[in-house]
């Protein structure tokens, strides 16, 4: 499912939760403006907290959740539209619950005075309700300022993951609010607050696993750095596991946090051997975290590992595979290789396209056409300096069609947009085109 499909998803979720609440019957037994006003207040905050829900537990990892979502690359995009969609459900909740005492604070509408049913209410209620109203208007204004932290990519990514292991914390009072709000109206008798409560305990579990900082808990390791090698703008590193060996598929990556800094880094292992304690991984620097990594590592330093993770691997029914790699988006296609090496080589036509700056020889790994031509793959490489360029004309002229074949992609974004567009055009079927991405904001 696209992050359109589970946004749609959660909003359906909070209107159906709204469904079988006592909110429908009591607008038809008293359908005015300020009682339209009051059921959508309702309805916008079971969309909103159905929406925070599903982000949560897409922020904890959960490898079932991963899996259904396409890998955790996937979920991270999921959970970016899922965040910015419960923040307009959000705001729209608290401009209907705000506006209307503006306009009447304003004497530009009347006073439409008490809109309870009459029914009592004790002190121990009113003062859960109060509490709960009181934390949503301090977090909303938190929200508005973490929300756009998130969202505006020119703020560093670390400053980013400090300010969002806040968000457990806010999610929990935000769902006080939502459990006590229910008090208004009697929902707590209803079918409609029954399913809220219980999406709002799933919300929380996840909540506290994320504010005590255990995500990914049962998959961290130790590992120390047994050996760094510099080829080029490539930092390759080999890394051993201390207290278990990692087990995983080639095209998998894992999550590594070096001793100088304090947040995880995605990176896909570039090696694959079954039950070994060493893996490789080989960096770019792209950014400025990777390009200081040199600097800042050496071996024996102790690294947390934490995975594996990621969807792309390499399996699937049909015919023929595509590769293609942009850059260092070659690290996958390594393990695969790797993988071939193992059992004798490709068990089905594999055309693998490498798209760089430079010559062949001068790319990394430097082995790489005697690789592939051990493992039965046939390598392509398109050198962009001499005007090389990967286009889908070029592709169907060697394919001569897109037949029962799949895609595997790993490269920049903007390479992928490009593919993803020229496909559509030739009515190729996209859930055979796989790719990982490593947007995690």
């Amino acid at each position: 499912m696209s992050a359109k499909k589970w946004v749609l998803f959660s909003v359906f979720l909070g209107c159906l939760i709204f469904s079988l609440s006592p909110g429908p019957i009591h607008l038809i037994q008293n359908p005015t403006v300020w009682e339209l006003r009051e059921q959508l207040v309702f309805l916008t905050g079971a969309c909103a907290m159905s929406l925070m829900v599903l982000s949560m537990l897409i922020s904890v990892r959960f490898e079932p959740v991963n899996r259904v979502m396409g890998g955790l690359d996937k979920a991270y995009e999921i959970h970016k539209w899922v965040g910015i969609f419960s923040f307009v459900f959000i705001i729209s909740h608290w401009l209907l619950e705000e506006g209307a005492h503006w306009l009447v604070d304003l004497e530009w509408i009347p006073n439409p005075g008490d809109l309870s049913d009459g029914t009592g209410f004790s002190e121990l209620e009113i003062s859960l309700f109060q509490a709960g109203v009181l934390f949503a208007e301090i977090i909303f204004y938190m929200m508005i300022i973490l929300i756009g932290i998130a969202l505006i990519n020119k703020i560093p990514y670390r400053f980013f993951r400090v300010t969002h292991k806040v968000f457990p914390g806010l999610f929990l009072l935000l769902a006080f609010h939502a459990g006590t709000a229910q008090m208004k109206e009697h929902w707590l008798s209803s079918p409609g607050g029954y399913l809220l409560l219980i999406l709002l305990s799933i919300g929380s579990v996840a909540a506290v696993i994320g504010l005590f900082q255990k995500i990914g808990n049962s998959k961290r390791m130790k590992g120390i750095i047994d050996s760094i090698s510099i080829q080029g703008e490539i930092l390759d590193l080999r890394l051993k596991t201390q207290d278990k060996v990692l087990s995983y598929k080639a095209g998998q990556y894992a999550f590594l946090k070096f001793e100088h800094d304090k947040e995880p880094h995605p990176f896909t292992i570039s090696s694959y051997e079954e039950n070994s304690d060493t893996l490789r991984f080989s960096i770019k620097g792209l950014g400025d975290y990777t390009k200081e990594l040199k600097t800042k590592i050496q071996k024996g330093q102790s690294v947390r590992i934490e995975g594996p993770y990621g969807e792309f691997l390499f399996e699937d029914d049909s015919e023929k595979q595509i590769w293609i790699a942009g850059g260092i988006g070659i690290t996958p296609f390594m393990a695969r290789l790797e993988y071939f090496s193992n059992r004798g080589g490709a068990s089905k036509p594999i055309d693998f396209w490498y798209c760089t700056r430079g010559s062949l020889d001068l790319q990394f790994p430097s082995s790489l056409d005697k690789i592939c031509k051990n493992n039965s793959v046939n390598l392509y490489h398109l050198n962009s300096d001499q005007g090389e360029y990967l286009s889908l004309d070029l592709l169907r002229e060697k394919m001569r069609n897109f037949g029962d074949l799949s895609i595997w992609f790993c490269g920049p974004k903007k390479f992928r947009e490009y593919l993803i567009e020229g496909l559509k055009d030739y009515k190729f079927d996209l859930s055979k085109f796989h790719y990982d991405s490593f947007n995690m904001r």
